[in-house]
């Protein structure tokens, strides 16, 4: 029955990898539509005046049509709205506000426009279209967000703040409509965040209060009865505009294509900014939320999904394992604050901290299959028809605090013909939970072609005292160990120019401390580095070539023979070269990079005691990424991306040479958007983008999830104060698997999913 316990813990998670051989992060998809599955297996100005600019830490909205305050919008601060695609600044590349053209790393930027026009409920939505992301990694989840970079599971973010740090139990989703961007950031970013994966991270932008009166509310019905109401509104509070104020809400009552699982919210995000001078801005930001819904992931096994049963069907993608009741609720309160002062043109010192309470309530049903050990046989199906199956009932909660503080002071100055900006700081970040769990097996059988509900429950499963009983009347629910997680970090950059010359050094050094109840105190500490060097053309052509470091931290020990010690860190590098190239006087930007990752310290079985893991695995990743993003005419912005991605197991593992579970060896999409001018069609513009998922393999290599192509399209008409707009995705309303795992279970993408929503801004 050990197996039962851990059958959730191997389910997607948000930010980290469950197990180093099967890295499973959890993913979201919109609200969904049934179906039947029949898949078969087979510049630009130089960088020393644009750093000397001021930086805005109060950005404005995005120009008209797109949001409130946008007369007066900036689109070159690296927290303001991202105009046709192309981004200007990032602060995620370096904790400071600089051109996306002297970050000598390989960074994305998706603004509210494009989450707006491509109609993304979620921040897996807005990704999609992202070089190096595979962001339906796991399909349909409505739980969490997640996504790969470069072959790893990405770490979230929320301006520039560790957002979470557990797994999809005490994790939540932030709609992209609180949002004034997500940025991408690929590679290793450990010399600036800490723990982090080697591939990349995620980090989200909040909507900020702005100094111009501004509002929208949106009113939205779509698929799965979707509907959804949204307002966003800002200005200032105090005729000197010292004060203002932003308040954005949403409130949706929706299904999924999954039956009796809904999709739920309610949220609000209040902000006040204080200005009492031009060098200084205060801003406190709020947000609370609700959400309702379930678990859309139902781990059908191979046999139903991408094997046809006994009889030669397939489970429908609508159909639902759990029990009416089963639920996925959350509730997070959460405050922010973020300060900004400049003393002089030399120094400027920046804080941010926030604090978020998330509480989860998580109770699920899924196939019993995973319960499947020596001691208690369990099959994918019970009958020879291969219909009916065993249950697992979990009922969990958790209670999460989280606590981050990031705060640094930037100095900029010249030594002889060298300019500097420096950044020295220091960030700390505290993680609590306290949870519940009960998991036992449900040996009435359930046939998943003519599901009955409710029919009774015959359970199998260990009461809190570590007892199997046959015949549970209920679930019995148990404290877990209290999880202290506390990371402080000490990091000095250096942004240097002579000339057309640009670097960046810098360096950090990290303490970690995990502190489970009942465990021995785990301590791990790690220093990481990153270089980069670029050269600037004075045609808008900047090529350059980087190294950088990452650190992840794994709990654990090795078996008592090899000393019960502690696990180390996992340790990452990478070699990255590329260019950056915006033709002068354009809103058009092209990157491409080709790097080489290396992961060491994974953990597999340990062929000499396979109950326990040992750290002899390791992950080989290559790849090759070129994105081109912005307005190419008056009438034409677009998006087009490819991504190759060899990422492979290497060390002394099993699975080495194997390409890594879930991850496309290639991705390719393109998105574009035509505005029409003509005095008749004035007003009106139409959309369309196809998204190219490669094939996938599990974890042996044995098991080929196919490629698939999808396409996505919209419509809009704006006059005056309204926009009305329709958004489709999988338009041909594909059925199809995103993956399928060694360890038996498959994972749905998204139906068919049509929106419409009409805006009145004022």
């Amino acid at each position: 029955m050990d197996s039962v316990a851990v059958a959730q813990e191997a389910a997607p998670a948000s930010s980290e990898p469950i197990a180093e051989t099967t890295p499973l992060p959890a993913v979201v998809v919109e609200t969904q539509q049934a179906a039947k599955p029949k898949i078969k297996a087979k510049k630009k100005s130089k960088s020393a005046s644009a750093a000397a600019q001021p930086e805005q830490s109060a950005p404005q909205q995005q120009q008209q049509p797109t949001g409130p305050g946008n007369s007066n919008a900036s689109d070159k601060s690296a927290y303001g709205p991202v105009r046709d695609y192309s981004a200007k600044n990032t602060a995620t590349g370096t904790k400071t506000d600089t051109p996306l053209s002297e970050v000598p790393q390989s960074i994305s930027v998706v603004g509210a426009e494009q989450i707006r026009d491509q109609g993304a409920q979620t921040a897996q939505d807005a990704l999609r279209y992202t070089a190096g992301v595979t962001a339906d990694a796991y399909g349909l989840d409505s739980r969490v967000d997640g996504s790969f970079i470069r072959g790893t599971t990405a770490a979230e973010y929320l301006d520039g703040m560790r957002r979470t740090l557990g797994s999809y139990t005490n994790n939540y989703r932030i709609d992209p409509f609180f949002l004034e961007r997500i940025e991408v950031l690929r590679g290793p970013a450990s010399v600036l965040y800490g723990q982090a994966s080697v591939g990349g991270i995620i980090n989200s932008v909040s909507k900020r209060p702005q100094t111009e009166e501004g509002g929208e509310i949106s009113v939205e019905y779509g698929t799965f009865d979707f509907k959804q109401v949204k307002f966003d509104m800002t200005g200032p509070i105090t005729s000197d505009k010292k004060w203002s104020y932003r308040l954005t809400g949403m409130a949706r009552d929706a299904d999924t294509q999954v039956d009796y699982v809904e999709d739920d919210r309610y949220a609000i995000q209040p902000a006040i900014t204080y200005r009492p001078d031009g060098n200084t801005t205060i801003t406190v930001l709020g947000h609370f939320q609700k959400d309702h819904t379930g678990s859309t992931q139902q781990f059908w096994p191979h046999v139903g999904t991408i094997f046809p049963n006994a009889s030669g069907n397939y489970i429908a993608q609508n159909r639902f394992v759990g029990e009416p009741d089963d639920k996925y609720d959350t509730n997070v309160a959460s405050g922010t604050l973020l300060v900004e002062h400049k003393f002089n043109e030399v120094f400027k010192l920046q804080h941010s901290s926030r604090y978020a309470d998330i509480h989860n309530v998580y109770n699920t049903t899924y196939p019993g299959f995973f319960a499947n050990s020596a001691s208690l046989p369990v099959p994918d199906y019970i009958d020879p028809a291969e219909t009916q199956m065993y249950r697992i009932k979990t009922i969990q909660s958790a209670d999460t605090q989280i606590f981050n503080q990031d705060t640094n002071l930037q100095a900029k100055f010249k030594t002889g013909v060298l300019e500097h900006r420096v950044l020295g700081g220091v960030d700390y970040t505290y993680y609590n939970e306290n949870s519940r769990l009960g998991q036992a097996l449900n040996t009435t059988p359930f046939d998943v072609y003519n599901p009955t509900y409710g029919s009774g429950e015959f359970l199998i499963g260990y009461t809190c005292d570590l007892d199997l009983v046959i015949g549970l009347t209920e679930v019995a629910v148990c404290d877990q160990p209290e999880q202290q997680i506390t990371q402080t970090g000490l990091y000095v950059q250096d942004q240097l120019r002579l000339g057309n010359w640009i670097a960046v050094l810098g360096m950090r050094k990290d303490w970690l401390e995990n502190d489970t109840e009942g465990s021995v105190l785990q301590k791990d500490d790690a220093t990481t580095y990153r270089a980069g060097l670029m050269y600037e053309f004075g045609f808008g052509l900047t090529p350059y070539v980087s190294y950088a470091e990452s650190f992840t931290p794994v709990t654990g020990t090795t078996a008592p023979a090899r000393g019960a010690t502690p696990f180390k860190p996992r340790e990452g590098r990478m070699y990255e070269a590329g260019i950056k190239y915006q033709p002068n006087g354009t809103s058009f930007m092209i990157n491409a990079s080709v790097y080489d990752i290396n992961e060491t310290n994974r953990t597999t079985t340990d062929p000499q005691y396979p109950l326990y893991s040992a750290q002899i695995a390791e992950a080989a990743i290559k790849g090759f990424e070129i994105e081109a993003a912005g307005k190419l005419t008056q009438n034409l912005k677009a998006i087009a991306a490819y991504s190759y991605t060899q990422a492979e197991y290497a060390g002394e593992t099993a699975n080495a040479g194997n390409q890594i579970e879930s991850m496309p060896k290639h991705l390719a999409s393109l998105w574009g958007i035509y505005s029409f001018d003509q005095a008749y069609l004035k007003g009106w513009s139409v959309g369309a983008g196809v998204r190219y998922i490669g094939a996938s393999w599990d974890s042996t290599n044995t098991l080929e999830t196919p490629a698939v192509t999808l396409f996505d399209a919209m419509v809009a008409y704006e006059e005056d104060n309204w926009r009305w707009s329709i958004n489709a995705k999988n338009l041909e309303d594909k059925e199809y698997l995103t993956t399928c795992l060694a360890r038996g279970d498959c994972f749905l993408g998204q139906a068919r999913t049509i929106t419409t929503g009409i805006t009145y801004k004022y």
